[in-house]
């Protein structure tokens, strides 16, 4: 946003130097780019009126001006063609130095002699226009010196406006900062002109037919305009913050835009089908012209501006060719009205199409001041081209949003800024800011919350307001302090570091994602109801519109983006919060951990070229999970096979721990698995973070070391398929005695010999004893005992060897 200092402080009494502005500015929270000084003081350059033109006789691109500067005519060689007889422009005669140091002197150019030079903007510093003179107003008095005209040399500054920030997308709203930053009173300008028309309601007529899309829109008739150059003061404030002056009634329209903020369309009166407008979306299959020439197809999720016939916008884009301000044209018809910033947003990013209107009405445009805007260009229409304006305005408002008001608590301000500011401070910071004050009481201040700041929502964001304009540079440097606080219990945070620590020692990295992400990316993976999510009210991008409600989706997003880059074996690990919605709908949120694998991240070198296969990455994972519960010295976990979306059918488990379900692991379906182009078998792993820690701050027990042998008994059975592992095992424990230590499964084994439905299962069982050496009769009957309750419970068909 370029805002010129002369036009500023036409709305703002202000002796500070640009500097001074940039500075406070900047610690007001607002990015200063940069301060660009514009002109110079010419000394010997006047206006010059252009009183013939003859062709160069001995170069085709020059001509021959003879141009009087105010005493005398002067001949001078021209290299430009954009003026005609009776023009004027400046004038540098012999003797006059220029911007660039260069001192005017009598010259021959091919062969001709030149006394002066008729001068382009870049030549007097003023842009870096050459393509052609700089041409001023006819009714300038001749000779005048242009130091009288342009003034003093003019400073522009560079301001970055935050997204938030849609109210400062323009000099009134700078100027509004910058009234509250001195002390100072925000003066506008006038919006009263003389309605001398017909009634407007029988000139024109507004339909919505998207009222979501269009909350707000007006239009004004004025009839009888005369095209013609903007005064001299339009123009130059307009080239002062980049933009080309055009006509009067055009230049009107973008001299309010960047006045105000509010983006205004004329259309040629005349050119409208029925002279009505209508807002509503692209029919299938419609196209248009833009006013840049091209054809553009456009969809119906596009919001057009039409007339009975076809559509002459893109609303809050861009114009369509055919209803444009031509040179003929007399009555015009004044848009302003508000659009929905994200459907503007989205048609702009789908057309590859953006505009000073577009990038202001993406940020929200204030509802409340599309009345004034189109007033104001009235105004100016009525006064700069000699319009007549039909009485009212056709104003369709189907929405008028609620008053809003935020209240800010005195003492909670002063906590948060670390400032001690008086009550009455505090209060009259905000009125500085137009934020009229609805009602006070000796602890809080409540503020009536204006339409051009749709920023403020909070009481977090008045007090931002305070210390804004108290100064940020004025806060006062504190030394931080440590409180030791005897009863405070640090072991929560204590068990997640020694949780990272352990998988860190299972060889894994940490991976970290923003709470947010797009909701396509949950839509992947189909892990929840969607009535569930928290939708953020006014996301930054749609990349980050919904809280996240499992870390599986970005950590197989992370996985993908390593594979990309050629990271072809990855262990990574995310403990961090997940946010979803009750059955009230409250927001709640839960801490986790996810693991992912992918490659051969558990296989040694020697072996790196065989494929992974499905068997060996779930085994993988499945090892992690046992190793990290382990390590966190948890008991009792079991694991049932399940059926979730995103996971491969039959890869799937649930994982339980003191029997209660507390997470999932498995492989990731194929068709999701493809959106990455990960071709190998791809494991993970979530689970809830507060049962993995329940038991960090246990202290190991001593156990006594054994001083007897063991003996090892193997038994090898046939089961049923849908037996696992898991089923052999506690019937093993339940029937065990005392001396059973420990027991390994060491083969599986599947044939057609066995048969379809059956598989093999081999385990080594140990037996100790801490009192005494098992004899073999010992081993042999609690071995017979297990075996009875294998065949009993699992039908289990004992082999013997």
């Amino acid at each position: 946003m370029k805002v010129p200092v002369s036009w500023l402080k036409a709305y703002v009494d202000s002796e500070a130097t640009p500097e001074q502005l940039a500075e406070r500015l900047t610690f007001s929270g607002m990015e200063v780019g940069g301060i660009e000084k514009i002109g110079a003081h010419y000394e010997g350059v006047v206006v010059g009126e252009i009183l013939a033109i003859d062709r160069h006789p001995s170069a085709d691109r020059l001509t021959i001006c003879r141009v009087h500067d105010g005493q005398k005519e002067c001949r001078v060689v021209c290299g430009a063609t954009n003026f005609t007889v009776g023009d004027k422009a400046p004038f540098a005669g012999v003797g006059a130095s220029l911007p660039s140091g260069i001192t005017i002197r009598k010259a021959k150019i091919r062969g001709e002699a030149s006394e002066g030079m008729l001068c382009a903007e870049d030549e007097l510093a003023i842009s870096k226009d050459h393509s052609g003179l700089m041409l001023l107003p006819r009714d300038v008095r001749t000779g005048t010196p242009l130091n009288e005209i342009l003034g003093p040399p003019d400073a522009v500054i560079d301001l970055e406006i935050t997204w938030n920030r849609s109210d400062c997308l323009c000099i009134i709203g700078v100027a509004r900062e910058v009234a509250a930053l001195f002390g100072s009173k925000l003066k506008l300008p006038s919006v009263d002109f003389l309605e001398a028309g017909e009634p407007v309601d029988a000139l024109t007529q507004v339909t919505i037919d998207d009222a979501v899309g269009c909350p707000r829109y007006t239009a004004r008739v004025l009839t009888g305009a005369t095209l013609k150059p903007s005064p001299f003061w339009m123009q130059r404030r307009l080239s002062l913050c980049g933009c080309r002056p055009i006509n009067n009634v055009v230049d009107i329209t973008n001299y309010v835009m960047l006045e105000c903020g509010q983006p205004l369309h004329s259309f040629d009166y005349t050119l409208l089908a029925n002279h009505e407008i209508i807002v509503r979306r692209a029919r299938a299959g419609e196209k248009m012209a833009t006013l840049d020439g091209i054809d553009r197809p456009i969809t119906p999720a596009e919001l057009l501006i039409a007339d009975g016939h076809r559509p002459v916008a893109i609303a809050g884009v861009m114009g369509g060719a055919g209803s444009e301000i031509r040179d003929e044209t007399h009555d015009v018809l004044l848009e302003s009205a508000c659009f929905d910033p994200a459907t503007i947003h989205k048609t702009s990013v789908r057309l590859g199409l953006s505009t000073e209107a577009s990038a202001r009405f993406e940020r929200s445009v204030d509802i409340g001041g599309v009345d004034w805007a189109s007033r104001r260009a009235a105004a100016l229409m009525v006064d700069l081209a000699g319009a007549v304006a039909a009485q009212g305005v056709v104003d369709v408002y189907p929405g008028q949003p609620a008053a809003r008001t935020v209240t800010c608590r005195y003492q909670r301000t002063r906590d948060l800024i670390g400032v001690e500011l008086a009550d009455d401070k505090i209060a009259s910071i905000l009125e500085s800011l137009e934020l009229p004050m609805e009602r006070r009481n000796r602890e809080s201040c409540t503020v009536r919350v204006p339409t051009f700041r749709p920023d403020i929502t909070l009481e977090a964001d008045l007090i931002e307001e305070v210390a804004r304009i108290h100064g940020l540079d004025q806060v006062p440097e504190a030394m931080p302090q440590a409180k030791v606080v005897p009863d405070a219990d640090d072991a929560p945070t204590r068990a997640v570091m020694a949780c990272r620590a352990n998988l860190v020692g299972l060889g894994l990295c940490e991976t970290m994602n923003y709470s947010f992400l797009s909701q396509d990316l949950l839509d992947t993976f189909g892990v929840d109801d969607a009535a569930r999510r928290v939708v953020l009210p006014n996301p930054v991008s749609s990349d980050y519109a919904v809280m996240r409600n499992s870390l599986v989706p970005q950590m197989v997003d992370s996985l993908g983006r390593n594979l990309s880059r050629q990271v072809l074996d990855a262990a990574f690990f995310e403990i961090g919060k997940v946010f979803m919605k009750d059955d009230k709908g409250a927001i709640k949120e839960e801490d986790r951990l996810c693991i992912g694998l992918m490659g051969k991240v558990g296989r040694g070198q020697l072996d790196a070229r065989r494929p992974v296969d499905p068997d060996e990455m779930f085994l993988w994972i499945k090892g992690i999970v046992q190793a990290i519960c382990a390590s966190q010295h948890l008991e009792g976990m079991e694991f049932a096979r399940i059926e979730k979306s995103g996971m491969e059918s039959g890869w799937a488990v649930s994982i339980s721990l003191g029997g209660r379900p507390c997470g999932v692991m498995g492989l990731l379906a194929e068709p999701i698995r493809r959106k990455w182009r990960l071709a190998e078998p791809v494991a993970v792993a979530e689970m809830s973070l507060r049962p993995v820690l329940a038991r960090m701050s246990r202290v190991p027990q001593a156990k006594v070391v054994p001083a007897y042998p063991s003996i090892t008994r193997d038994v090898a059975m046939f089961v049923n398929r849908d037996v696992t592992h898991e089923d052999v095992l506690k019937v093993i424990w339940k029937s065990a005695p005392p001396e059973l230590t420990e027991v390994k499964l060491f083969d599986i084994f599947v044939t057609k010999v066995v048969g379809e439905a059956r598989k093999s299962l081999a385990y080594s069982l140990i037996y100790r004893s801490l009192e005494r050496t098992l004899t073999d009769e010992d081993a042999n009957r609690y071995h017979e005992e297990i075996k009875k309750s294998l065949k009993s419970r699992l039908g289990a068909e004992i082999r013997e060897s």
